[in-house]
């Protein structure tokens, strides 16, 4: 027969998420029917509560009449329940018409018998079959708790423990599903357990009851701080919490039940209600990031700026029992902190990946688990080729390193044990070995990673590149203390080891020597030959004087081709032989580019401790002193004398002097002349300072010029002679003795025309003159500046603009000792070049020297190459003289022209003239026109 089920909850999906309202169905009553007894109290029990102003009484009266009802039924049928199955088979009206579930089961989930209600929800299982359809709709889970509650029921209720609560979803005849829950009670009668039998009733949990205690649901949406709500198929407020309602300035007792269109922006009411109609359509969730404004509250508790905040907004689908959509979950996460989080673990990952220092990430057993690219490249290792990898094999100590090593174990890693001792941090210079054997000097960071707990996560190694600094520091050390050309000691090595051994000899009373050497014609090779083969020269020296060094000994280069070797346990005698012993090795025969089969030779002067000075600046001077000693009398080797500290007077007595004679005016310009080639006619002149020193006569320029230098004196002399020969000029341009064309030259040294005021001198000295007034451009004067190429190879600053301004002013530049210098030819395209002069060593014996003619004629193409004028210097012969005019150079002076003479001379034997009849500088300034 087909089993009807009872009636079930109304088939709208929203009703069961909304309060019900509305009266009771009525069921009628029948005489002696129990339930419909129940049923008549609790329509009596609704009226009571229906009127207005109900009477306390009444409703008093009408609940106790319910109660005592209900405990009767609920006796009665304890009582059958607990008949023996024997006696009884659901017997009574009472167990028929109880309008739930109830069936009597064994131990097997048999069904034995049951009501009408069980048989309305479990269907007719057929003929044979009823027995079987509770254990059909059940899982094994279900049927697990459902055996495991029989057999908590059997027990004797002395003995029995609180029976487990037990909740069956049970899938109904007319295929829905529905939630019960099973009461089990053991029916009287055998005590064994395999012929016992059980009473199980189903209680139905409505829908709407399934989600538990409404008041708990409030608690629970209400206790997120995330915005949550529950609205039904039509977009109406369910429910909804604190956080939801607050953006709209509402609390959740005013949005809950409108429309959103009631409460928020209708815009973006019809944007959500999209989004939701789209999870019912699709009955899928939808997941949503959107960025909308928090409002924030100030310090003082008044609204503050809203601030953007990043939200993940979760739709959800909400389903009845028999699946049908009626409603949606909707659920907004905050998520900035989290995309913040993201972003920093982001740079994070771009700070591991882009650093520049190598990163290494290991287990706690320093196994290594992660490196960054810069670890890649410095080591040439990658971790996935093996895994086995650890970082205390990387890695060794550098520095420190006996302190390290010391105590430690000879099993356990060093860094272990390094790590354990600085409690988890250690940083250290260490040597990371590479894949090709090579070591890397870096500085490492080595931290241990722990959880809040403490545990051990593993480590993480920075490691910085020293190998550059390492290397710097080391080239910066030999640049402070070795010679970068020759690689033997500088001079300020030499001074720390003179000091150390002067420590020592002082101590144990021993001696030692100090030999200074210089090179013979060093300048010459420089001259002839430019400054590649000079180095080199030089580079050959100081190999010869490494190798023949022997221990105990010292070499140092302390400048130009000047060598000092310190040498042990030696007095003069011993000395002078170590000394021609190292000169003959030097002396042995050397091919370099030009120099073919050449014999370097050396002056030597030496200085012995104690008997020639007992500290460093003494046993320094006074070997110096010596080898130009030895130079002078064209000896190898000298040892100091006490007599050749004179010379050294003889030098301060001189630049005494020269102090004086600027301050008495004893210096005067002689001048040589300079004649054209072509006609041998004088075309200028150049005028050269001597010193009239009292006592001493005549004193030319090589006897005090150096001194000059040395003293600092070359400024006012320079000065000296510019005004002196702006003068001259004038007084014979004004008297008409010479044209335009003739040019007067002086030297000056590079620091002089580098002085700020040097062109203020020049301009005043020709103001002074009458040649132009201070404010007007005056006409070219004739005047030409000397510099020797040796001054244009040191970058002056302040020379190159002096120059220049030289030029606007009409000044000629003239390049004295062209050939001799250091500098690169390049200086002659920024400089205001007029004139090379031919210096005098390439002039002498031209006319038989292939190779100083071949200098010569490249020196002239190159003045024409650039249009400038080529003078040659030093003409003494006649053969000198055509060989110059066969070359092609312009001008020329020397002694086979004229010596250089004083100005009286000069004017008496150029100008044809007395000095009487040359007027001096008033008067010619007075019969201009």
């Amino acid at each position: 027969m087909n089993w009807k089920p009872p009636s079930s909850p109304a088939a709208n999906p929203a009703a069961r998420l909304s309060p019900s309202v509305g009266p009771r169905p009525k069921i009628s009553e029948t005489v002696n029917n129990p339930m419909a007894e129940i049923e008549t109290r609790l329509c009596a029990l609704e009226a009571a509560l229906s009127q207005p102003a109900a009477a306390q009484a009444e409703l008093r009266a009408a609940l106790d009449r319910l109660r005592v009802s209900c405990a009767e039924q609920a006796a009665a049928l304890e009582l059958a329940l607990h008949h023996p199955v024997e006696q009884m088979h659901l017997p009574g009206e009472l167990l028929r018409l109880l309008p739930v579930p109830v069936l009597q089961l064994t131990h097997a989930l048999r069904v034995v018998d049951a009501n009408a209600a069980a048989r309305a929800l479990l269907g007719d299982g057929g003929p044979g079959g009823r027995s079987g359809v509770l254990r059909a709709v059940l899982s094994r889970s279900q049927a697990r708790a459902l055996t495991q509650a029989l057999d908590a029921a059997f027990l004797r209720p002395d003995t029995a423990p609180a029976a487990p609560a037990v909740t069956l979803r049970i899938g109904r005849a007319d295929g829905r599903r529905q939630s019960f829950h099973a009461h089990v009670i053991a029916a009287p009668g055998k005590l064994e357990a395999e012929r016992a039998t059980w009473w199980l009733v189903l209680f139905p949990l409505e829908a709407g009851t399934s989600a538990g205690n409404p008041e708990l649901l409030r608690l629970l949406i209400e206790s997120t701080i995330d915005p949550v709500a529950l609205t039904d198929t039509d977009g109406r407020v369910v429910i909804a919490n604190k956080a939801y309602a607050q953006p709209f300035g509402r609390i959740p007792a005013e949005i809950e039940g409108r429309r959103r269109s009631q409460f928020m922006d209708e815009k973006l009411a019809r944007h959500l209600n999209g989004l939701e109609t789209g999870v019912i359509a699709k009955r899928t969730a939808l997941i949503v990031e959107e960025t909308v404004l928090r409002p924030t509250r100030a310090h003082d508790g008044q609204p503050g700026t809203p601030r953007p905040a990043h939200l993940l907004t979760e739709r959800r689908p909400v389903f009845d029992d028999d699946g049908a959509v009626i409603g949606v979950f909707t659920r907004a996460r905050d998520v900035t902190e989290e995309l913040r989080t993201r972003e920093v673990e982001g740079l994070a990952d771009r700070v591991f990946e882009q650093s520049s220092d190598a990163i290494v990430i290991t287990d706690p057993e320093l196994r290594v688990m992660r490196v960054n690219p810069a670890f890649e490249r410095m080591s040439g290792l990658a971790p996935g080729a093996n895994p086995e990898l650890r970082l205390d094999a990387l890695v060794t100590p550098r520095t420190g390193t006996r302190w390290i090593m010391a105590g430690m174990s000879e099993t356990d890693s060093w860094l272990r044990q390094v790590l354990a001792r600085a409690e988890g941090a250690w940083q250290g210079e260490v040597a990371l070995h590479s894949h090709d054997d090579r070591q890397l000097t870096c500085w490492a960071r080595i931290t241990r990673l722990t959880d809040a707990s403490g545990t051990n996560l593993g480590h993480v190694a920075m490691l910085a590149d020293l190998t550059l600094l390492r290397q710097t520091q080391a080239d910066n050390q030999r640049m402070a203390q070795f010679d970068q050309l020759t690689g033997l000691a500088n001079r300020r090595l030499l001074a720390e080891r003179i000091d150390d051994w002067i420590g020592f000899a002082s101590r144990a009373g021993q001696s030692f020597a100090l030999m200074y050497l210089d090179l013979n014609k060093f300048k010459s090779v420089n001259d002839s030959l430019g400054h590649e083969t000079g180095d080199l020269l030089l580079t050959v020296i100081a190999d010869r004087l490494r190798a023949a060094l022997t221990e105990g000994e010292l070499a140092a280069r302390i400048g130009g081709d000047e060598f000092v070797v310190l040498i042990g346990h030696a007095d003069e005698a011993a000395a002078q032989r170590r000394a021609g012993e190292l000169l003959d090795h030097l002396a042995r025969p050397l091919d370099l580019p030009g120099l073919h089969n050449y014999r370097p030779s050396a002056s030597a002067g030496i200085a012995c401790y104690g008997r020639h000075g007992d500290s460093r600046d003494a046993l320094l001077r006074n070997s110096d002193l010596a080898m130009y000693a030895a130079k002078s009398d064209r000896r190898a080797v000298m040892v100091y004398e006490p007599s050749m500290g004179a010379e050294a007077l003889r030098e301060l007595e001189t630049r005494v002097a020269l102090v004086s004679a600027l301050e008495n005016d004893e210096f005067e310009l002689h001048f040589q002349p300079i004649f054209a080639l072509d006609d041998k006619r004088p075309r200028g002149c150049e005028a050269l300072v001597r010193w009239n020193r009292p006592g001493h006569g005549l004193v030319m320029p090589g006897a005090f010029l150096p001194v000059a230098a040395k003293a600092g004196l070359m400024p006012a002399i320079d000065r000296m002679v510019l005004r002196r020969a702006v003068a001259v000029q004038a007084r014979w341009r004004w008297a008409g003795l010479v044209h335009a064309d003739w040019t007067l030259s002086i030297n000056q040294t590079a620091s002089s025309l580098a002085a700020q005021d040097w062109a203020e001198v020049l301009e005043a000295a020709l103001v002074r003159v009458g040649w132009k007034t201070s404010d007007d451009v005056a006409p070219p004067f004739g005047l030409q500046i000397e510099l020797t190429e040796d001054q244009l190879a040191v970058d002056i600053p302040g020379a190159m603009e002096a120059l220049q301004r030289l030029r606007k002013m009409g000044i000629a530049l003239a390049i004295d000792d062209f050939g001799t210098g250091y500098s690169s030819l390049t200086y002659l395209r920024r400089m205001p070049v007029t004139t090379l002069k031919i210096d005098a060593s390439f002039v002498r014996g031209i006319e038989a020297d292939g190779d100083a003619r071949q200098i010569v004629e490249a020196i002239i193409g190159l003045a024409k190459k650039f249009g400038f004028v080529a003078l040659a210097e030093g003409i003494e012969s006649e053969a000198a003289l055509q060989t110059l005019i066969e070359l092609g150079c312009d001008y020329g002076q020397g002694y086979l022209f004229e010596r250089p003479l004083p100005q009286s001379a000069f004017e008496a034997r150029f100008f044809g003239c007395e000095p009487a009849q040359v007027p001096n500088l008033d008067v010619a300034l007075h019969a201009r026109p």
